[in-house]
């Protein structure tokens, strides 16, 4: 269980997010991925890190010291910016708290962190917005704890481009969700809905679902990391041709219209 894109711009190459080492394995799962795909770190020259929950900055210790790793090794990066959603460090570098709206790159800017309070603590995630000429823009989610109205209200107020597309952890574990411990589902009840006694329904999903859908978005994706396969189903359906898998390994390819 862990979260990360690679994302390509005409002028970034942008690592969002570094999944979760689990088992505190080196090379880490996500090293492994990156040399299956052929992507090297020194390639990228951005981090991007969504949100400080375990599986997207590269285990439990990571989190609990506030910093971020690709691999057992915190390696040097030299050449990379970061921009993160709480006050981090990682040696060598300064990275940036993108707590308001912050451009990262030319057509590339965070929406600023939205806060929430969840069961298991109070988190603030920042998403990534990239223009892509002729289209609009692209927002990229982590997680999706901000919840897609607090999302699009974010959106609508500071960027100007029609959106095109959202694609990502949108945090939909209904019925369940992918975590269990010690029989209790923990991404539908200690991260989703208001509270343990009122955790997101069906009908939530829906609603949220119409947001988008009323958009005429021209792209939609959503990750399996915190949305069941009920829920990839109904948004594969009603989305149509706009409608991508997230999985790993698959390019989505988003270009001007031709």
């Amino acid at each position: 269980m862990g979260v990360s894109y690679l994302i390509e711009t005409d002028e970034q190459r942008i690592l969002f997010d570094v999944g979760h080492n689990v088992n505190q394995e080196s090379p880490s799962p996500l090293e492994l991925n990156m040399k299956t795909l052929g992507v090297t770190l020194d390639s990228v020259d951005t981090v991007f890190i969504s949100h400080n929950h375990f599986d997207h900055v590269g285990g439990k210790p990571r989190q609990k010291a506030q910093t971020f790793s690709v691999g057992l090794e915190q390696v040097p990066l030299p050449s990379v910016q970061a921009f993160v959603p709480i006050p981090m460090s990682y040696p060598g570098l300064n990275p940036v708290h993108a707590r308001e709206p912050t451009q990262i790159g030319s057509g590339v800017a965070s929406t600023g962190t939205i806060p929430r309070q969840l069961v298991f603590g109070w988190i603030d995630e920042q998403a990534l917005v990239v223009h892509v000429a002729g289209r609009g823009a692209v927002l990229i989610v982590g997680c999706g704890h901000q919840t897609i109205p607090k999302l699009l209200e974010r959106y609508d107020e500071v960027f100007s481009a029609p959106l095109y597309g959202v694609v990502g952890g949108l945090h939909f574990p209904v019925p369940e969700g992918r975590l269990n411990l010690l029989g209790l589902n923990v991404q539908r009840v200690l991260a989703s809905g208001t509270g343990m006694f009122s955790t997101i329904a069906m009908d939530d999903v829906q609603q949220e679902m119409s947001q988008l859908h009323g958009r005429n978005l021209g792209l939609v994706g959503v990750g399996g990391h915190d949305s069941s396969d009920e829920v990839i189903a109904m948004f594969s359906d009603r989305f149509e041709d706009a409608y991508r898998h997230v999985r790993v390994g698959e390019r989505i390819t988003i270009g001007p219209p031709e």
